[in-house]
């Protein structure tokens, strides 16, 4: 092996080595980029910005928050995945308007959508939204 071939070999192994790691630490935290996804997606609706940072803090304390999971969400941050590539993704979004008063309010798009607390269907105090309590049938004129 000539020792030019050694070298570009050793400097190409190196920062293939090197890359991973980097990318990893240079990425924004992760909760930056799960308020800035909320608010792409969301990008129609009013949002208290108090009640988004909030909800991505209990969204991300309440689940396991390990190096994997980091990984995970900085891979979706590199590639650019939206809700449609990605349920985890679309999970973040879908929770976030079923945590906030959106649904109680009939989906009004006018408003100022507010964060009440993380959902969970068992304790929130969320109704369905598809409930026909909100939306009862349209009665038809004859």
């Amino acid at each position: 092996m000539k020792r030019r071939r050694f070298f570009i070999l050793a400097g190409l192994s190196t920062g293939l080595l090197i890359l991973p790691p980097a990318l990893y630490i240079s990425a924004p935290p992760l909760r930056k980029f799960a308020v800035r996804l909320i608010y792409k997606e969301l990008n129609y609706l009013k949002l208290e910005p108090n009640g988004v940072e909030k909800y991505v803090d209990d969204f991300f304390n309440s689940s396991i928050n390990n190096m994997l999971v980091n990984l995970k969400w900085k891979t979706f941050y590199y590639l650019r995945v939206s809700p449609t590539q990605s349920t985890q993704v679309y999970d973040l979004i879908k929770y976030y308007l079923l945590s906030t008063d959106f649904f109680i309010y009939k989906t009004d798009e006018t408003r100022m959508i507010n964060y009440l607390g993380l959902y969970n269907p068992y304790k929130s105090p969320i109704p369905n939204p598809y409930s026909f309590q909100i939306y009862p049938p349209k009665k038809e004129s004859k």
